[in-house]
């Protein structure tokens, strides 16, 4: 778990309130999850529990289309199913979050925000009804925007103060869509709460620090990670390795710096399913889980140093002893026409 926190001179300077993550989590249960699969027989299950949660969802997309009330009930089982493989590997199921293609944006960003909320829930050693509550908090935060016109979610210029003020509505629209399902205190407020950033410059209320809900504070970090690395009508993705630099950055203003560091251990600087090129010219995928932000990952190497396909993957493991081979640069997921589906 978590080291004791000082408030950070920022907060101090900024008069937010804040609470040291540590301590807020005391009254939480709090367990010490160990890996217990391999990535790989932990992605058939984790791709079904991924497919049934999308098929559901979209089931629950039609719904709210028609301005009917969901069951959300429904998802019960298949968010279980995703938690618990979480728990047992995350890597697989933060490899499914970090695909980018097939499903439109507005879907597949929902289940990869499900999928890394509970990632982190699983790094602050929560149990597994708070998992549950987190993941279903990332599927459900930007409900509210299937009451927007596609014009103005597809729309590539930059928006007026009217279209501004109409897509901050999806907010109230979540709520309104979220009334009466019975759903937690803590994941309406992720609902309600999760623009709003650390120094107090988000919406709707301005809240700051740890006024801030938790699972609000989590949300927003992980739907500004996903929202950047995806393609957007408005913006193209930028990599894995840059969005972890701007939240660096956006540490103790944005984003309380202890959570913003809890994501980077939790989904680690190479992430499973990154494209890397080596020192040597290779180009290989992150074939296993290392989280911590300085660990190094294991590595199948796909392509050879002519930037060929290699008739027999071969797995390497990454020293970083002097004069060995390393990582040399992060590469997109679409480099050299690879199919980021079928690296595993």
């Amino acid at each position: 778990m978590n080291q004791p926190i000082q408030p950070t001179a920022v907060a101090d300077q900024l008069k937010i309130n804040t609470v040291a993550l540590n301590h807020e989590l005391l009254n939480r249960d709090g367990n010490d999850y160990k890996i217990s699969t391999d990535i790989s027989s932990e992605l058939r299950v984790a791709t079904l529990a991924y497919l049934s949660i999308q098929q559901e969802f979209n089931r629950i997309g039609k719904t709210v289309k028609n301005y009917q009330k969901p069951d959300i009930k429904r998802l019960k089982p298949f968010i279980e199913a995703m938690v618990e493989s979480i728990i047992r590997n995350p890597a697989a199921a933060v490899w499914l979050a970090r695909l980018k293609s097939k499903s439109s944006y507005a879907y597949r960003h929902s289940i990869s925000c499900a999928i890394l909320c509970c990632v982190m829930g699983r790094q602050l050693g929560l149990d597994r009804k708070e998992l549950f509550q987190l993941a279903l908090s990332g599927l459900l935060m930007d409900i509210g925007k299937l009451h927007l016109p596609d014009s103005l979610l597809r729309k590539s210029t930059e928006l007026n103060n009217h279209e501004r003020a109409e897509t901050r509505s999806h907010i109230e629209h979540g709520l309104a869509i979220l009334a009466g399902s019975n759903l937690s205190t803590e994941l309406i407020a992720a609902v309600q709460y999760h623009h709003e950033r650390f120094n107090g410059c988000g919406y709707p209320k301005q809240l700051s620090g740890t006024d801030i809900p938790l699972y609000a504070r989590i949300a927003g970090i992980v739907d500004c990670y996903d929202a950047m690395t995806s393609p957007r009508y408005y913006a193209t993705p930028i990599p894995h390795s840059e969005a972890i630099l701007k939240l660096a950055g956006w540490r103790a203003r944005l984003f309380q710096k202890e959570l913003v560091d809890t994501f980077i251990q939790a989904i680690g600087l190479y992430p499973p399913g990154s494209l890397v090129e080596l020192t040597n010219g290779e180009v290989a995928v992150v074939s296993d889980y290392r989280a911590g932000m300085g660990r190094k990952p294991k590595l199948t190497v796909i392509l050879d140093v002519n930037k060929r396909r290699l008739a027999k993957k071969k797995v390497i493991s990454i020293t970083g002893k002097e004069g060995s081979i390393d990582i040399a640069r992060n590469l997109p997921p679409d480099a050299y026409n690879l199919d980021p589906e079928a690296l595993f």
